[in-house]
């Protein structure tokens, strides 16, 4: 039986910059520059759809040439898209260094939190970008849509490079009450900022989160990942791949799909082995993910037929 996932969140048009050498200014250094689709959920949504899910994405695109790029490639990937109408289509720029971690320029646009309820009928399992629970012009709304969700249908929330700034923190974390998430996924950074104080251990980081949903992850790039489940604590490493991490952008997000297309289709909750199982094909997907350029660039193990070559 096939899973059936609503994504809400971005979907972006990404455009990618990796200069040869550190900028100066007022000068002119060569980049490799890439230019192609993204957003945090669009990238789960195509990640998930590639490993045979059906996914429904619910996000706002414009009505304009990025929107028009955007929308080719979602269903280019078999994404169905429950579009909604925005001024314009969200762009993010992403400067790599030379280690390829990527500093985000955001041009955001809201999610309309009205249609979401109707969209969640008849799904298996929800999944939701943190970013649209932090914008404080709808995350309200949202959150208490997500939270009389239909009966049976599960819910995660993920990512959202939450600022260590204590009212927004604040919001954030009341939205996630009345959202009742099954699982919850923050990096290690974002952890620190929602336990207001210094980066800690995956480990400790995830027990000190366990009271916000069922199952919370803490992901710590090359440190592996750390999951709480009960009050249980599991750990999974990083694996080593060969080749030089490139672009970390979308590498958390493929992380993210690879654990919910392990972990949804079973019953609620997980046990300890099957969590350790999908933590571990997470940690390989989101590896692979930062060793290539481009938030949603193919990696082995993809199903990539429908995606168009360039």
């Amino acid at each position: 039986m096939v899973t059936r996932y609503l994504v809400v969140g971005d979907a972006t048009l990404d455009v990618t910059v990796a200069p040869s050498r550190p900028m100066r200014r007022g000068g002119d250094v060569t980049a490799v520059i890439r230019l192609g689709p993204g957003g945090q959920g669009a990238n789960v949504a195509v990640r998930l759809a590639r490993r045979g899910a059906d996914v429904v994405l619910a996000a706002p695109i414009g009505d304009d040439a990025g929107g028009r790029l955007v929308r080719e490639g979602l269903a280019a990937e078999r994404v169905t898209l429950a579009g909604q109408p925005a001024a314009r289509t969200a762009v993010v720029v992403a400067l790599l260094d030379a280690g390829g971690d990527r500093s985000m320029l955001s041009d955001r646009q809201s999610i309309d939190p009205g249609g979401i309820g109707d969209a969640m009928a008849g799904m298996d399992w929800v999944h939701v970008s943190a970013y649209a629970l932090i914008d404080d012009r709808d995350g309200d709304a949202l959150a208490r849509a997500l939270g009389v969700r239909p009966a049976g249908v599960r819910l995660s929330v993920a990512g959202g490079s939450i600022a260590p700034e204590p009212a927004l923190v604040a919001r954030f974390l009341r939205r996630l009450g009345d959202a009742r998430p099954e699982i919850l996924v923050v990096s290690r950074e974002e952890a620190a900022a929602l336990l207001d104080g210094p980066p800690q251990l995956a480990r400790v980081a995830a027990g000190d989160l366990s009271d916000r949903a069922g199952l919370v992850v803490v992901t710590a790039g090359s440190a592996g990942s750390a999951a709480s489940l009960g009050g249980e604590i599991r750990e999974a490493a990083a694996p080593e791949l060969r080749g030089p991490t490139l672009d970390s952008t979308g590498a958390g997000d493929a992380y993210v799909a690879a654990l919910l297309a392990r972990l949804a289709p079973d019953g609620w909750p997980p046990g300890v082995d099957a969590l350790g199982e999908a933590m571990d094909a997470a940690s390989l997907a989101g590896a692979q993910v930062a060793r290539v350029i481009g938030a949603q660039a193919p990696v082995d193990g993809e199903a990539i037929a429908s995606v168009p070559r360039r």
